[in-house]
């Protein structure tokens, strides 16, 4: 099954069919247009497929409806879970491909990445700060993906469907999960989800709860917390207490924390879903769980620890 890309990157050359198709800085029209391709590797290599543009738009010929819904009905003929990825900081195009590959391979669910221009260039500080600043301009762009998340594919499914539709945003990420929804732009549409992964968040852990509480219609708000993680401790050079990171003293009653720091052969790995999964079997399954729309903290290697409000990965 192909990965569908959707993304406010520009467009190196239309006639491209690999990673080039797609570059590292925002799309010529501006942060807040998106295009969309389909992705898939086969023998050894990236095939993608830019979806064209036609000259005069329509309701019934516009690309974005025309891809999602055949996006749906892949679902509903496969009876795949779908999972929506948000990737972070200082990730070519290829790089966010191949994490939605993981993702795709590892949990057997179909994946939609939202691909936003996170490796500008640079000396790594103004790099980072440059990233920040096009994560707060992509807020458009991604509001725009879940509206169509919804109209074509959530709201077209049958009341009898069981697909579970998902979203994991993974680092910095979330700084563009949390601007998004202080927008006023946002008006609850990640509701359409049934759990929402957190992932190693680079944000302010002491403000988070004031936008994850946003997120209460979702069926499940899911943080993950490594202490000892190796990217988010250069975080912490230029920033407050990193989310991803930091147990929240107390925690907020919304979302469900994990804490993976004592986990078997985790260590200073940031990306538990796919590193982490690969070393260690409870945090495969756990985000086997997550991934497939059920209950995250119901399965082996997860222990609730009352005094801190949390749950323990071993």
């Amino acid at each position: 099954m192909a990965i569908l890309v959707v993304t406010n990157r520009n467009i190196n050359d239309p006639s491209q069919t690999d990673e080039g198709l797609f570059g590292e800085q925002v799309n010529a029209n501006g942060p807040s247009e998106i295009r969309l391709a389909w992705a898939e590797y086969r023998g050894d290599r990236w095939h993608l497929e830019l979806i064209p543009e036609p000259d005069l738009l329509t309701e019934e010929n516009r690309p974005s409806r025309l891809v999602f819904e055949a996006c749906r009905e892949s679902l509903l003929d496969s009876g795949r879970d779908c999972v929506l990825y948000v990737h972070g900081f200082n990730k070519q195009f290829r790089e966010t491909l191949e994490q939605a590959k993981a993702i795709h391979d590892r949990y057997r669910v179909a994946t939609i990445v939202f691909s936003w221009p996170s490796n500008p260039g640079g000396f790594i500080i103004d790099e980072y700060r440059q990233a920040q600043a096009i994560a707060r301009n992509s807020t458009v762009a991604f509001d725009r993906t879940i509206q169509l998340l919804s109209s074509y594919i959530r709201e077209g499914f049958p009341d009898e469907c069981s697909i579970s539709l998902n979203m994991i945003t993974h680092s910095l990420g979330n700084f563009l999960l949390e601007d998004f929804i202080l927008d006023p732009i946002f008006s609850g549409q990640t509701r359409i989800f049934d759990n929402i992964v957190l992932h190693q968040a680079d944000v302010d852990v002491e403000t988070h709860i004031e936008w994850v509480q946003e997120m209460r219609y979702s069926r499940r708000v899911y943080v993950t917390v490594n202490e000892w993680d190796g990217i988010l401790k250069y975080s912490d050079i230029i920033n407050p207490d990193r989310l991803g990171n930091t147990v929240p003293r107390p925690p907020a009653a919304r979302p469900v924390y994990f804490d993976f720091s004592g986990a078997e052969n985790i260590g200073t790995i940031h990306q538990l879903f796919e590193a982490g999964a690969r070393v260690n079997e409870n945090v495969a399954g756990l985000f086997s769980r997550a991934l497939h729309g059920h209950t995250a903290e119901q399965g082996d290697g997860i222990d609730f620890d009352e005094e801190h409000g949390l749950f323990r990965v071993s």
